[in-house]
């Protein structure tokens, strides 16, 4: 059977369902249809036809009795049926109906007295169609208001008649503002005005709404308790059939804690700034006087200790390298642009690295791999302090008698691990998930000053991964894997097998 959902918007064309026994009675009825613009004859089974008007006598009423009944119950909105009576009939017709059989008389919405005058069946055609379209009216605000319910489950929604004032609120409202929906009812928004917005702020909302625009922002509520809320609101005016704002909803979703949030990672990326001024500025400053000064010593030694000046020069210039590149990435931290990448070789860093760190830690033992593949990753020039501050992590912490921190590399198709390895004492199980936390291993960490924390920062920016594993038989294993720019070649250039 049809679904009847239909439904007459004011000024359309209403399609009328005669369903008349008597040959001349309907011709009658056809013939004033089809007289009149605004109206549509419909001449189809009652069963199947779509029609907003059923016109009829008490033949075909007892006729279709069933058929109508069912009609009228599968659709949500009043589906009028005007019952058309002989004068001579009306009052028995009408007392049989109501007193005798009360399930035909549930079907009859108005009845006309024939022979008809036409400016009375134009009248009472008018009024029947004026019902169904109020009550699809009805009918759409009660989906509307569904449709809200069911999409917007967790969001405060809010619902005012033209005025402003309040007919509905649901449960997340009455979470978020504390105020129940008694509370409420009948007053305006403004119940909930923390002073955070000046009266220009709400003349705008309003204006916008009742233009017929629908408003979107941000707003500072104060709940019943007195506390302040911020939630991020959508305001759309409902219009009726005759596109007449009827009345306001309302949808909003509570964005407190992401703006604490964003309060947060303001206050960060302040002390972020801080950080690159005394990395870039204060640091630089210091190491420029000790390379100064160390210029001037080297002037006046000579043989061996000439040699260890040398080193330490060339420790305080990688001290000022590192400052600049720190700062650097402090800046690729605060910035929402992604990070300026370039092909490096992993290889030639892992090497460099590795023999370095094996000079600053004579008493331990930093095996390199022997043939490592050529590989080439996406990062900058700090690549080299992720290893560093690995191999660092693994000497400094390490309990053994002779430490020993082993690295080998393994590659796949499109990736590269590395694998830093020491016999100290390991990473506890609690602290695994934690230890590249900056609450953890922070900034003022060992290492480059940066730790842990630091390694975790550079390989996320360069989209790789890191971990830490248990070593066989002690000790414990960081691994850093990054994504493959090239294929693996040997030393000399060529592809290794």
């Amino acid at each position: 059977m049809a679904n009847q959902r239909r439904s007459r918007q004011r000024g359309d064309t209403a399609t009328l369902l005669p369903l008349v026994a008597d040959s001349g009675n309907r011709r009658m009825l056809t013939d004033w249809i089809t007289s009149h613009d605004r109206y549509e004859l419909i001449e189809e089974r009652p069963d199947t036809a779509m029609f907003d008007l059923c016109v009829l006598d008490t033949e075909m009423l007892e006729r279709e009795a069933t058929t109508l009944t069912a009609r009228k119950r599968e659709t949500s909105m009043i589906l009028p049926v005007l019952l058309l009576v002989p004068d001579t009939q009306a009052g028995s017709v009408h007392t049989e109906l109501r007193q005798e059989r009360p399930a035909l008389w549930d079907l009859v919405d108005g009845m006309l007295r024939m022979p008809v005058r036409e400016y009375e069946l134009a009248d009472k055609v008018d009024t029947l169609l004026q019902l169904r379209t109020q009550s699809a009216t009805l009918t759409r605000q009660r989906e509307q208001l569904q449709t809200i319910r069911d999409e917007h489950a967790g969001h405060g929604v809010v619902i005012t008649d033209t005025d402003g004032r309040i007919e509905y609120v649901n449960t997340a409202f009455e979470e978020q503002s504390g105020y129940t929906s008694e509370e409420v009812l009948g007053q305006t928004p403004a119940v909930l005005k923390s002073g955070e917005h000046d009266e220009a702020f709400y003349e705008d909302l309003w204006e916008t709404i009742t233009s017929g625009d629908v408003w979107h922002g941000e707003m500072t509520n104060r709940g019943k308790d007195g506390g302040q809320y911020v939630i991020d609101q959508t305001i759309a005016p409902v219009t009726g059939p005759d596109n007449e704002i009827e009345r306001f909803i309302a949808v909003n979703h509570d964005i407190t804690e992401l703006k604490d949030l964003e309060l947060s990672l303001r206050e960060r990326s302040e002390q972020l700034e801080i950080l690159n001024r005394v990395l870039r500025h204060d640091i630089r400053n210091d190491m420029t006087v000790v390379l100064g000064w160390l210029d001037y010593v080297a002037d006046h030694c000579e043989g061996e200790l000439e040699s260890e000046l040398d080193r330490i020069e060339s420790s305080a210039e990688r001290v000022v390298e590192l400052t600049t590149a720190a700062g650097d990435i402090v800046k690729t931290m605060r910035s929402d642009a992604e990070p300026d990448l370039e092909p490096i070789s992993l290889t030639q860093i892992l090497l460099e690295e590795g023999k370095k760190r094996q000079e600053v830690f004579e008493d331990a033992t930093i095996e390199l791999p022997t043939s490592p593949p050529y590989v080439t990753v996406a990062a900058n020039e700090l690549l080299s302090s992720v290893f560093r501050n690995l191999i660092n992590n693994a000497v400094k912490h390490n309990d053994a008698d002779e430490p020993v921190v082993s690295i080998t590399v393994r590659e796949t198709d499109d990736r590269v691990q590395v694998r830093v390895a020491d016999n100290g004492p390991g990473v506890p199980e609690t602290i695994k998930d934690e230890i590249f936390d900056d609450e953890v291993q922070g900034l003022d960490s060992s290492g480059t000053g940066m730790g842990l924390y630091l390694v975790s920062t550079l390989v996320d920016l360069y989209g790789g991964e890191v971990w830490v594993e248990d070593n066989d038989p002690t000790g414990a294993v960081f691994c850093v894997e990054l994504d493959v720019l090239n294929q693996s070649m040997g030393e000399s250039g060529e592809y290794c097998d």
